[in-house]
């Protein structure tokens, strides 16, 4: 180190760890592209607010406030993240359509619903910071996001469920959202194999996923079988 910039740290962490941590990251860049995209078309957010709240807070906090000790490629990651996050999902998505997720009208309104927003995300931000500097977080910060994973996960579930249809969730985003979470569990394994608090926290979150996954295709299948074999020939 002395000075000199680390790009990739291969002293505390092994090449597969960084293998393993680094795919898991890249599948959710790919989720959050999805995401992107479907905003712009469906003018909807499929993240629930609550959690894409804290999910900008987090990648704040740990951009400009706190380090990773994985090198600067996975620091810059970081930064790519807020920048995507802070520019399109949380400005445009969450605060712009993340409304349409509630029924209740007070939530739904201005300006108290972007200021509830903003209030989350920096809620969030100051207790990612404030878990770091105590010591009571790791140092990839894994910790607190998956404390938020965990919300991420659990929210999703009744988020998808109140729907009338699925037009406005992306399978692929949450096979790529799930996948890439498991695979940073497993770096968790790997890497800190006496952090129980961690490895439970990213276990509970792996099946609340996977049970989404298998929830979501059976009532994509339902809405198939309603919708009868002639608007499922012509979707085909």
């Amino acid at each position: 180190m002395n000075g000199q910039i680390v790009w990739i740290n291969l002293i505390d962490y092994t090449p597969a760890e960084l293998l393993v941590y680094g795919l898991g990251c890249f599948l959710w860049v790919i989720a959050y592209g999805i995401y992107i995209k479907n905003i712009v078309k469906l003018k909807y957010v499929e993240m629930p607010v609550f959690a894409g709240c804290c999910d900008v807070g987090w990648e704040f906090t740990w951009s400009f406030l706190a380090y990773n000790n994985m090198g600067m490629l996975f620091q810059g990651a970081n930064v790519v993240w807020v920048l995507l996050d802070l520019g399109f999902i949380f400005s445009v998505g969450v605060i712009g359509y993340g409304w349409k997720q509630f029924s209740t009208p007070r939530l739904q309104k201005k300006p108290f619903y972007p200021l509830m927003c903003i209030f989350i995300a920096v809620f969030a931000a100051a207790t990612t910071y404030f878990m770091n500097i105590q010591g009571l977080d790791n140092a990839v910060g894994g910790r607190s996001a998956f404390l938020i994973q965990l919300a991420i996960s659990f929210l999703y579930v009744p988020l998808m469920l109140r729907q009338t249809n699925l037009e406005n969730f992306s399978y692929a985003a949450n096979w790529l959202r799930a996948l890439g979470s498991a695979l940073v569990v497993v770096f968790f394994y790997m890497h800190y194999p006496n952090d129980y608090f961690l490895q439970l926290i990213g276990t509970v979150s792996a099946i609340v996923d996977g049970a989404f996954l298998y929830l979501f295709a059976e009532k994509r299948r339902q809405l198939r079988m309603a919708a009868g074999p002639e608007v499922n020939a012509q979707a085909a």
